[in-house]
């Protein structure tokens, strides 16, 4: 992975186990958040209001919610697009209807 930040190189330094599983775990997260994008938009205040009132219903952040909403919904559009696209004839197919 490439480094992403300009910083100065301190050595080795021996760390516990412990120590080394958390700093780990802690750069691997810094990593993923800056490979996350960050989007905005404008709503209005009811649009929102019947958001947030959803996510609550079910109990997640209405951020997640979101996410989650727009991503199922995007995959529910190609799949309705996938599932009405003509499907092409196989060769043993086309080979019979030419006979």
């Amino acid at each position: 992975m490439a480094k992403r930040r300009n910083y100065e190189e301190l050595g080795d330094i021996e760390l516990s186990v412990q120590e080394d599983r958390e700093i780990t775990a802690r750069i691997n997260q810094a990593e993923k958040e800056l490979d996350d994008l960050r989007i905005s938009f404008r709503w209005g205040k009811e649009q929102l209001e019947i958001v947030k009132k959803a996510a609550d219903t079910i109990g997640i952040p209405y951020q997640t919610f979101l996410k989650m909403a727009v991503y199922q919904r995007a995959l529910d559009v190609l799949k309705d697009v996938e599932s009405s696209k003509p499907k092409s004839l196989s060769y043993e197919t086309r080979k019979s209807k030419t006979k």
